[in-house]
């Protein structure tokens, strides 16, 4: 089975000396950290403006686009990766992080434009943490959306958590598990293959 051209050779982290396991792992883990830091920092960068409920509804829209293209492109990526469970818990980071700025930014702008739309100003740290709370369906109440708006928006991050932590988590570690199931399989045939000419 080939690869393509863009794939890297296969690293069985298991199969390495606890030096190179443990450096593997940290790499993994700064890769993971800059990803998340990204994310918070674009999300800090980006100004606010004032917009109309119409526009809020838009850039939701927008923003769930861009969010299905970065899955979609890491789900391919995992195949392609010479370590794919590491690369399939880097695209978690990265698709929860851009998933819960996206929610967050959209609730900053929502009460920028409306005042009324939730019960106290929602700024970025704010927003933030809203977001994170209706994704972990904490509600601690002290946020609430009040406008018909901000309700069909929020609602429509509950319902997408429900698809992000079911089906999305699930795809990613299946696409981690296929990927690493090929490649053990792939290595088995070659070493199980006669070299050439000696068949």
């Amino acid at each position: 089975m080939t690869l393509g051209r863009s794939a890297q050779p296969f690293v069985d982290a298991a199969m390495l000396e606890a030096p190179a396991r443990r450096r593997l792992l940290l790499q993994s883990l700064a890769r993971v950290l800059s990803v998340a830091a990204a994310t918070l920092l674009l999300y800090a960068l980006l100004p606010i403006r004032s917009e109309t409920a119409l526009a809020v509804i838009v850039m939701s829209g927008l923003g769930l686009v861009v969010v299905g293209v970065v899955f979609g492109r890491q789900l391919a990526r995992i195949s392609r990766a010479p370590r794919p469970v590491l690369a399939a818990v880097e695209a978690l980071v990265l698709v929860f992080g851009l998933f819960l700025a996206f929610f967050a930014f959209t609730y900053v702008s929502l009460s920028a434009s409306d005042a009324a739309a939730f019960t106290q100003p929602v700024d970025k740290v704010a927003g933030m943490y809203f977001s994170v709370t209706v994704l972990a369906t904490v509600g601690f109440g002290d946020i609430a959306a009040s406008s018909d708006v901000a309700r069909v928006i929020v609602t429509l991050q509950m319902l997408l958590d429900l698809v992000l932590i079911g089906v999305a988590v699930r795809l990613l570690g299946t696409s981690a598990r296929q990927a690493v199931a090929e490649r053990h399989a792939a290595a088995a045939a070659t070493a199980a293959s006669p070299p050439d000419g000696t068949a």
